[in-house]
């Protein structure tokens, strides 16, 4: 019984300890920042031009510091170039961390919509339970573009929302309730406290009526005997 009691109790140390690793978002050993350079393509067969920079100042609180540089009018026009030709936008995302360990991410969206929405777009940098970055991913408040281009003027800065996104918390069991349980039972079989000598019936009744009610409920509902089969052709 004792060996019995050790293994369950290590199994479920175990789990407890698997579900903690993959499920809670806050728990990071170091607090830390990152650092997140932007570029991006403004045609199909150019290299990547500067966009901007995004600092993660801590990735227990999510909270970022983000610089953008203004698009010059060339760069506007290339932009517009995309969008009216119904091409994407793409964003290159070189993430450093503090250790100086450099990830590369790509992503893209329609340039129509980032253009018709005066350069307003969401970028969502999701973190895993170490707090490294895992993804990052763009979008626009429009999915359908309309077609309708605005000035200039409105496409010389971004109006960026960043987003940071950690790993949603599982389930975590219920763990020392029921090893307090298992010390109380442990510790009555020690102490020789009187068993439950309850009979069957005692014990387990409300298990024993719903399944005599389901039993009844079910032989009500079923037709008489006698009613099936095909009448003999004449």
């Amino acid at each position: 019984m004792k060996t019995h009691y050790i293994a369950v109790l290590g199994f479920i140390l175990v789990s407890f300890c698997n579900v903690h690793i993959l499920g809670d978002k806050f728990d990071f050993e170091v607090d830390g920042t990152v650092f997140v350079r932007l570029k991006h393509y403004l045609s199909d067969d150019g290299n990547p031009e500067d966009r901007g920079n995004i600092t993660i100042q801590s990735i227990r609180t999510g909270s970022v510091a983000l610089s953008h540089a203004g698009l010059a009018p060339h760069h506007i026009t290339r932009l517009k170039a995309l969008a009216k030709n119904d091409q994407i936008y793409r964003l290159q995302a070189t993430v450093v961390s503090a250790n100086n360990k450099m990830v590369e991410f790509f992503t893209f969206m329609k340039a129509c919509g980032l253009v018709e929405s005066a350069l307003s777009d969401v970028l969502t940098i999701s973190l895993d339970h170490s707090g490294s970055v895992v993804a990052v991913s763009l979008s626009a408040p429009f999915v359908h573009c309309q077609g309708e281009i605005p000035v200039d003027h409105k496409l010389r800065y971004f109006n960026t929302t960043v987003i940071v996104k950690h790993m949603d918390v599982g389930p975590v069991p219920d763990t020392a309730t029921y090893i307090q349980k298992m010390e109380r039972e442990r510790e009555a079989r020690e102490r020789g406290d009187p068993k439950d000598n309850r009979s069957f019936l005692a014990k387990y009744w409300m298990y024993i009526v719903p399944l005599l009610i389901f039993v009844l409920l079910s032989s009500a509902g079923q037709p008489e005997g006698g009613a099936g089969g095909a009448a003999p052709a004449r």
